[in-house]
């Protein structure tokens, strides 16, 4: 009804209806005892635009935070590692979650808990089973056990797609090795506005590297954190890309920045992960 805080007027549109399941958006989800997100519930978070607040207001300025697997170029972001955790793919980040500092396929994770430890053995056995059939794929039998499992419907069924592509990868055969001098990539400011890759990969390791401890604080309790050689930070047994969520998902709080949070010392200083990056990178163009 108006006054209520959520977008009410679009109780009745079909377009506000979508599929959820109870893990993702009820909650419940634990890691080792220690809840891994709130699960999603009444939240529309914004990476950016402008809030929609009555019926008059523009839904399509609104640049909803959470992935939404209806959108047409949201199930692109998201993919899986070798280890079965939900993963963010390589595609660029956009200017909202530059601006930000966060990434979206990150907060997505968190927040839906999609790495919990539930669901990553249930995604392992069947990228296991997937990878092994791939092998046998030339026989139909087996071909319709593969197609079964990577049908749009099946369960999990983005994570069998994932280990399908990657067995057959595996199958090809080796590239011919190039001579060609490989160029040494740039940092990239934008990137290095939301993640640690860069960062990691280009600085002397006296600056930045893998294996240091991270601390941070809040609400007087320190929490640590290990940045590992991909530039990702492991928080609680996950590795997470972005130095925000990893922040998030130690905290439980969804209005910390992560850049800020995450301390480390380095020479003898103490410094936050904001300060290293404004040392090594330009400070961004006036918007």
């Amino acid at each position: 009804m108006p006054g209520h805080p959520g977008h009410w007027w679009l109780a009745c549109d079909v377009s506000n209806y979508g599929i959820a399941c109870r893990h993702s958006n009820s909650g419940g989800a634990r890691y080792n005892g220690v809840r891994e997100g709130r699960a999603k519930g009444s939240q529309f978070p914004l990476v950016g635009g402008t809030r929609a607040r009555t019926s008059a207001d523009d839904l399509d300025r609104e640049q909803p935070l959470l992935l939404d697997p209806a959108h047409h170029s949201d199930p692109d972001l998201l993919g899986f590692d070798s280890a079965n955790y939900a993963r963010r793919s390589n595609t660029p980040y956009s200017p909202a979650e530059t601006k930000r500092g966060l990434c979206r396929a990150d907060e997505t994770i968190r927040i839906l808990a999609l790495n919990d430890s539930h669901l990553v053995p249930l995604r392992s056995r069947l990228m296991r089973a997937v990878g092994v059939l791939a092998r046998y794929g030339d026989k139909t039998d087996i071909q319709q056990l593969i197609d079964d499992k990577v049908r749009t419907k099946a369960p999990y069924s983005s994570a069998a797609a994932m280990a399908l592509a990657l067995q057959l990868a595996c199958d090809r055969p080796a590239a011919a090795p190039t001579t060609a001098a490989t160029p040494t990539p740039a940092v990239d400011p934008a990137r290095s506005r939301v993640d640690l890759q860069d960062l990691l990969e280009h600085l002397d390791p006296d600056d930045l590297k893998a294996g240091i401890t991270l601390t941070g604080r809040h609400e007087k309790k320190v929490h640590r954190a290990v940045l590992n050689h991909e530039g990702q930070i492991n928080v609680l047994g996950r590795p997470w890309r972005t130095p925000t969520t990893a922040a998030r998902a130690a905290t439980g709080s969804n209005k910390i920045d992560g850049w800020d949070f995450w301390r480390l010392t380095i020479a003898g200083v103490e410094q936050t992960l904001a300060e290293i990056r404004a040392m090594h990178l330009p400070p961004p163009a006036p918007a």
